[in-house]
């Protein structure tokens, strides 16, 4: 885990936004290239990407803050500091959606070929940016013992107040370390798990996008394939639970996945029956 990527004097630059931006611009640029190959409108593109990545950035703090209450009581003007606490990719995704949704119309975008290329850019940005989360140490694991776990040390301020890191944080909260421990109890390094993920759907995205037999619909695809592995991935995460033993994301998951794979199905069925 390393906070700053810098720091020298009174200079420090946070490792945190820095990979989050790269893992933005990473993705924007995925997407560039596969409009560019496909000959739509790199110019319009790239005034949708600005609205994207300031609905992803809006819509991710959002859901966060509304799901980490209790760390913003009696300060709210941490909700406003990205240096604080993390986002939520399922926040980013449902303010996202719709606001490409009315850029497009704006534009005379084809909003289903739009979705397309992000929905294959996307994972290739949350792989990236999942190493931003890695070095700030949120969205972490559950405590294991397996040999590839992580500690994350303990952050104390020039006042001699322990600030962090997150896991060090919760688990002394929950008595399960003591103010004594140079670290937390090892977890298992759920981010890194997250950035492997979302390279093995990036890798399946890019292959659909060649194969060209769901254009219109890769953004159902992908939500599939992202509702499955995030259900997956909050078993090594430590979230608290929401309903029936399961976590916020997973009940999500549960939503959208089969959702997507629903009408993925109705458009691959009529699809066949014109054909026929």
């Amino acid at each position: 885990m390393h906070p700053y990527l810098i720091r020298l004097g009174g200079l420090s630059i946070p490792a945190y936004p820095v990979l989050y931006g790269l893992g933005i611009t990473l993705g924007c640029s995925v997407l560039l290239l596969l409009a560019h190959h496909e000959g739509m409108s790199t110019r319009k593109l790239a005034h949708i990407i600005l609205v994207l990545a300031f609905s992803c950035i809006v819509g991710g703090r959002t859901f966060y803050v509304l799901h980490h209450l209790s760390e913003f009581k009696g300060d709210w003007g941490k909700a406003f500091k990205l240096s604080y606490g993390g986002q939520v990719f399922y926040g980013g995704l449902l303010l996202g959606i719709p606001s490409v949704l009315v850029f497009c119309k704006l534009t005379k975008l084809p909003w289903n070929r739009v979705f397309d290329l992000a929905a294959v850019a996307t994972p290739a940005g949350l792989a990236l940016g999942r190493w931003a989360c890695f070095c700030r140490g949120c969205c972490y694991g559950s405590i294991t013992s397996l040999p590839w776990a992580i500690e994350f040390p303990k952050h104390v301020d020039i006042y001699g107040h322990i600030v962090g890191s997150p896991v060090y944080l919760r688990q002394l909260h929950q008595g399960s370390i003591t103010q004594a421990a140079s670290h937390s109890l090892p977890v298992h390094p759920a981010q890194i798990y997250s950035s492997a993920l979302s390279l093995v759907v990036f890798a399946v995205m890019l292959w659909f996008w060649k194969a060209g037999r769901t254009q219109g619909q890769l953004v159902l695809v992908y939500l599939v394939l992202y509702a499955i592995s995030r259900f997956i991935l909050e078993f090594f995460r430590d979230n608290q639970m929401a309903f029936g033993g399961l976590t916020i994301a997973q009940v999500l998951s549960m939503i959208i996945g089969p959702l997507a794979a629903s009408v993925l199905l109705v458009c691959r069925l009529r699809e066949r029956k014109t054909r026929t």
